[in-house]
């Protein structure tokens, strides 16, 4: 059953130069069009820059989208005003890439948790179940961590307490922005693990955001890959790490640390430059400037083709 629908969905930022210099737009997200099951996890892996952020709180629709259309649940949410968007507030949650700036300092845990919950209209004895409740599932006692302070917990505690926070409303929906990304590595497995254990007990969807493609097997059952704000790959995660297509896709493999010392000092195939700029960015394929494959064919841009089934390439000569 599909959850989530997204249609050719654009976000464009405007800025000017000056006072009364010329506006022009940064392209963040172009074109983007997916479906996502109920209960699906998926992997979105890019470049910082690459429009992964943009996408999922445009999706969130804490940005306005530009053009095209989001479907949720069967309901098309593109236009619907903060008043109407309430109903979708409860049934989707953020995870934060920063623990430590996204939770308010003077709150207690409990109070962070209680919240969503008092904005909702969930009443005292209910509040406090639920309360208790995700924090028994995050592994973090109440009777313990309910009534201390952020500055508290160390970054890991944090972190579960905004897994807890997004899904204390029991969402369908979950946009988790790079959720280990600023922990210890010796954490970073340990919260994923604990996230997929309550992403499958609770049934719900996830859009995980990282630029880590080494983490994305720990997690999701497919993977998106982003750049220059298009989505140019998309496939199963075992068919994705098994057969990567896209020029691009290839280049995040190679660039994925060996942890063999005899090959550290191999050559890796990695594409030079830089990501193009979205405010001009090149006609056609974006990846052109950078690819080792590229030909005239790519001034135009690449229709998304099926190379297998569910496997997605944005590419002319996919290989």
């Amino acid at each position: 059953m599909v959850l989530l629908k997204v249609e050719k969905l654009k976000k464009w930022f405007p800025m000017k130069k000056g006072i009364f210099g010329k506006t022009f737009y940064v392209r963040a997200v172009e074109n983007v069009s997916f479906e996502l099951e109920k209960g699906e996890a998926v992997s979105l892996v890019g470049e910082s820059g690459s429009g992964k952020t943009t996408l999922g709180k445009t999706i969130l629709r804490l940005y306005e989208p530009t053009d095209g259309r989001i479907f949720f649940d069967g309901k098309d949410i593109t236009s619907l005003s903060n008043k109407e968007l309430m109903w979708y507030r409860r049934q989707t949650g953020i995870v934060q890439q920063d623990p430590y700036g996204s939770l308010a300092p003077h709150f207690t845990i409990y109070k962070i948790l209680e919240e969503p919950l008092i904005i909702h209209g969930v009443s005292k004895e209910e509040r406090r179940e639920k309360i208790f409740s995700i924090l028994n599932e995050i592994r973090l006692p109440p009777e313990e961590f309910a009534f201390k302070y952020p500055h508290m917990l160390s970054g890991g505690q944090l972190q579960r307490v905004a897994i807890a926070r997004a899904m204390i409303l029991d969402p369908k929906l979950i946009v988790a922005d790079e959720p280990v990304s600023m922990l210890d590595a010796s954490v970073r497995v340990e919260i994923l693990n604990l996230f997929a254990e309550l992403q499958r007990k609770h049934d719900m969807s996830v859009i995980y955001i990282t630029h880590d493609l080494s983490t994305t097997r720990y997690f999701s059952e497919k993977i998106f890959i982003m750049y220059a704000g298009h989505i140019v790959e998309r496939a199963p995660t075992k068919e994705m790490l098994n057969n990567p297509l896209h020029p691009y896709t290839r280049a995040l493999f190679n660039a994925i640390p060996d942890p063999d010392p005899e090959n550290r000092l191999r050559m890796r195939e990695v594409p030079p430059g830089e990501p193009p700029s979205l405010v001009n960015p090149p006609p056609g394929c974006r990846f052109k400037p950078r690819c080792p494959i590229a030909t005239s064919k790519c001034d135009e841009e690449p229709p998304e083709y099926e190379v297998s089934p569910g496997h997605f390439v944005k590419c002319w000569y996919p290989k």
